[in-house]
């Protein structure tokens, strides 16, 4: 076509858009307000044979629908696809406007299968994205964990979990810390967390759990400084296994495992613990519950190797930080039951521990429990521990991303900066 003749087509767009008409001859905003955005991947129950998936639109859709078939060389993915109804979420949103969040769970799925999925609302949709779904024997594979996200988002933190997902592409989930954002009720934190993460998180399930700025509430609301559970916008964006203290009903869905490949994750909302903000009157119950399903959740694993995530530390570094109560509470389980990893954030600095059995060095290296502290975001904290002599790292002021590869016989965690440096390693070996 000649120079002018594509000016000619370029000039009937734009006024059409002009218009407030898209060259299909509709509304210029229709597409835009129901295009899916915010596509994040999470677990459901089984590993092995079910997924979770949830986006946000703009406006209210009728109905929300999500297609999965499984994935293969053809680009004709629709015509084999099967349909799932999604659920949908209205959160009113601090400062004014309405957010519209949809989860779809994926069920009876093949073990070790790989699938592609979409999702829309039967015109218009997102792109297709890929996962793979767990075998049902122990196996070996590495997964992603990122220390608290918060700070740097729409600039440097972007750049620690790209590298992350350079690293190991093959990584089937990713454990975050908690304190995904800086302030858990701000939608546009949100945006900028999922815009730095951007298709990573629709490719590779999601295990967050809450920190405690994920649970600040709005300075608008009564009681504005006391937390409960983590907000509302924290829910909406992460689909989590539902096999948290089921007595605890809203408050303990922050509590969950999952047994991968041999490996049993467990995630703890350690905010009852040591958050003093937390609501007095519920903070008693909500850890006796806790704690309970803890042990259960412990004495009935039939995995070799057993990971707890936490966002408040067992042993902090930053300075003047300590947290009695939560290590008399969750310590004796850790030991009793021989945790292997326990992987926290919130002091803003890398720390990992010698393997320790009841705050001291193990005589046998497979029987303590290592606890590492990690952080990916921007945000730096000084390092001033009583527990120095546990450590056998310690520093701050760097962005780090951990791969941690998981066998029958060994667990290897390798830690790096944002820039790809190896500053840590690890190796956990059972006879």
């Amino acid at each position: 076509m000649p120079l002018t003749g594509r000016i000619l087509v370029l000039a009937s767009s734009c006024a059409l858009l002009l218009s407030g008409l898209s060259p299909a001859g509709l509304p210029a905003d229709v597409s835009a307000d129901r295009q899916p955005s915010r596509v994040i991947l999470g677990f459901d129950v089984d590993p092995a044979t079910s997924r979770a998936v949830t986006w946000r639109t703009a406006v209210a859709i009728a109905g929300p629908v999500a297609e999965i078939a499984p994935d293969g060389p053809s680009p004709a993915l629709d015509r084999s696809a099967a349909s799932v109804r999604a659920t949908s979420t209205m959160v009113d949103l601090e400062g004014g406007g309405t957010g519209y969040h949809h989860t779809a769970r994926f069920s009876r799925l093949r073990p070790g299968g790989r699938y592609a999925y979409r999702v829309g609302d039967g015109k218009t949709w997102s792109e297709w994205f890929v996962f793979t779904t767990a075998g049902v024997a122990a196996a070996p594979f590495r997964f992603l964990y990122l220390g608290d996200a918060q700070a740097g988002l729409d600039s440097t933190w972007p750049r620690a979990v790209r590298a992350a997902y350079a690293h190991a592409p093959d990584a089937r989930f990713i454990v975050a810390a908690g304190d995904t954002v800086a302030e858990g009720y701000d939608d546009n934190l949100w945006r900028q967390w999922a815009a730095g993460i951007g298709f990573i998180a629709a490719s590779v399930p999601s295990l967050p759990i809450p920190g405690n700025h994920d649970e600040h509430r709005p300075p608008t609301a009564r009681d504005s400084g006391k937390v409960l559970q983590p907000s509302e916008l924290w829910h909406a964006h992460f689909a989590v296994p539902r096999n948290g203290p089921a007595a605890l009903g809203e408050l303990g869905r922050p509590f969950y495992y999952v047994d991968y490949q041999g490996v049993r994750v467990i995630a703890i909302d350690s905010n009852p613990y040591a958050n003093k903000d937390y609501v007095e009157n519920e903070r008693a119950r909500v850890k006796a519950e806790a704690t309970a399903w803890l042990r259960a959740v412990l004495s009935s694993n039939p995995n070799r190797w057993t990971i707890v995530v936490q966002h408040h530390p067992i042993y902090p570094v930053a300075k003047g930080r300590d947290y009695v109560d939560m290590r008399a509470a969750l310590l004796p389980l850790y030991d009793e039951f021989h945790v292997d990893l326990v992987l926290q954030g919130h002091d803003h600095a890398y720390a990992r521990s010698v393997p320790l059995r009841a705050g001291r060095p193990a005589a046998a290296p497979d029987r303590g429990t290592v606890y590492m502290i990690a952080n990916s975001g921007a945000k730096m904290y000084e390092i001033d521990s009583p527990w120095a002599g546990l450590m056998t790292k310690v520093f701050t002021d760097v962005q780090s991303y951990q791969v941690i590869a998981v066998d029958a016989r060994t667990l290897k965690l390798e830690s790096y900066s944002a820039d790809g440096r190896p500053i840590d390693t690890l190796e956990l070996k059972k006879p």
